[in-house]
């Protein structure tokens, strides 16, 4: 093989050019950047193929012949391979992968394969100057795709050895499956910094063409105009195995980004909370905190990076507030404030009756706009005082003085004012989101949830909750409270 200046990808005596390979998790993005790949006339990227995972299998095998000590653990990579080991995996994966690009007519093969990352050492002693593409997602986004991509139990994607751990808490176990993931990701591009190229999706759904011209350029092939549009061309192989999200995908979008925000973050334990933070730090993402999904949904999952970063990317990322400064026109969902007008009209000496101690609670009502990260809609409503204020603080910023807040989306609260959604269901998933200032017991959580259901004229649930609060004062009903609470690290949930 010779070299031309340009990454390698010229080949000689029908040996392939060195490879590039995706150091990726599950539900980050991975399968669009291999359509964009493989859509350059001079890259083929594969459906997923684990070629890492069979190189180290080869490479266990061909030490095992050369008479070289194996690993103690079954699975690992030996301590030593044997030179004669390596020549021989990468004579035998030369062969298949040059195979490969000559029925594509292209030039240089890239693997997509989840896992890459723990074989990245062996990678670079079979092919000497290979190439990662280190990829990278907001851990609450990929915990939501993980849940959306299996509503019927966590399986696949490499989901199964972390949900075994924790079977009752998914957002528990799809959090150390991204802690793990990323990290090594990370650690093999502090490794390899030389040979490695950060993309986080949020970036790439952003500017495609950004990021994929900043992609070619460190692979040293020509930039491809309009390759956001080309990737979705027929031609594309688009039946791999988790291929199935993009099977029928057209253009490239944001709009998943952002929908961790409705991911419970108290089911998360503490320590690994702290660690996937300090990791979040230094990707450049927004820390998980407190306030997570309780207050205006960010404008950005991407922060300013401060200080010395090792990734090729840390000077680029541009300074974006976290918030948005101020609360948004209620326009987009003056149904709910139309609404709850309505209620405040029926809110009576009978209604206080009904919901004593909370029936002059002051709370804050919050919408939350479906498409986009712009702020919601928010009303400050005090029973007492029989008032209903539109709110202008936000996040950090004049918060209105409440005991409690009830968040949801736009969507949701039509849902539910329609009679079309269920509000127990909705606070299950957590779409519908109560969050107290006050640390109150679960029976005035449920009391306040059933007075609200009540002050929205939601009738059939009100009562419910109003019959069973009754019913648990009188010692005749032993029922868990509505409102989950977060359950502790390895808890069942």
């Amino acid at each position: 093989m010779t070299g031309n200046g340009d990454g390698g990808i010229v080949s000689t005596g029908g040996v392939p050019a060195e490879p590039v390979f995706v150091l990726c998790g599950g539900r980050t993005g991975s399968t669009l950047l291999r359509f964009l790949l493989d859509a350059h006339p001079d890259l083929a990227c594969p459906p997923e193929t684990n070629v890492p995972a069979l190189c180290g299998q080869l490479a266990t095998v061909w030490s095992l012949i050369e008479g070289a000590p194996l690993a103690q653990e079954r699975g690992d990579e030996p301590p030593n391979i044997p030179d004669a080991a390596i020549t021989g995996v990468r004579e035998t994966m030369d062969r298949m992968i040059g195979s490969y690009l000559v029925r594509r007519g292209k030039k240089r093969y890239c693997d997509k394969s989840l896992g890459t990352a723990r074989f990245s050492l062996l990678m670079t002693r079979i092919w000497p100057e290979t190439k990662f593409i280190c990829v990278y997602r907001h851990p609450m986004d990929v915990i939501a795709s993980g849940m959306e991509a299996c509503p019927w139990g966590l399986n696949g994607y490499g989901f199964d050895a972390y949900i075994a751990e924790t079977p009752g808490n998914s957002v528990h176990a799809l959090a150390r499956f991204w802690l793990d993931n990323a990290g090594v990701i990370s650690m093999a591009q502090k490794q390899f910094a030389d040979r490695c190229h950060a993309v986080r999706y949020e970036d790439l759904v952003e500017d495609p063409q950004a990021v994929a011209d900043g992609i070619f350029e460190f692979l040293g092939v020509d930039p491809v105009p309009g390759i956001a549009q080309a990737c979705f061309a027929g031609e594309r192989e688009r039946f791999g195995p988790a291929d199935y999200k993009i099977w029928h995908t057209s253009q490239i979008t944001s709009d998943s980004v952002g929908r961790g925000w409705t991911i419970p973050a108290g089911l998360i334990g503490p320590q690994v909370l702290a660690a996937i933070n300090e990791l979040c730090t230094q990707l450049g993402y927004l820390q998980i905190d407190e306030s997570w999904g309780t207050a205006d949904k960010p404008a950005d999952l991407r922060v300013t990076m401060s200080g010395e970063d090792d990734s090729p990317e840390a000077a680029d990322i541009a300074a974006i507030p976290a918030f948005p400064v101020l609360a948004g026109d209620p326009g987009f969902a003056a149904f709910l404030g139309e609404r709850m007008e309505t209620g405040l009209s029926r809110v009576s000496d009978d209604f206080g009756r009904r919901w004593s101690p909370c029936a002059e609670d002051t709370f804050l009502v919050v919408a939350e706009p479906d498409s986009g990260n712009g702020p919601g809609a928010r009303w400050r409503v005090d029973l007492k005082a029989r008032t209903i204020t539109l709110a202008q603080g936000t996040h950090g910023e004049e918060e209105p003085d409440t005991s409690w807040d009830i968040i949801a989306l736009a969507s949701v609260w039509e849902g539910l004012i329609t009679g079309r959604r269920n509000m127990s269901v909705e606070l299950r998933r957590h779409n519908l989101r109560y969050c107290e200032q006050d640390e109150a017991s679960p029976v005035i959580a449920d009391t306040r949830v059933g007075m609200l259901a009540d002050f929205l004229g939601l009738t059939s649930w009100g009562q419910a909750m109003q019959d069973r609060r009754v019913q648990n004062a009188n010692g005749t009903s032993k029922r868990a409270p509505v409102v989950a609470a977060a359950a502790p690290e390895g808890a069942g949930q």
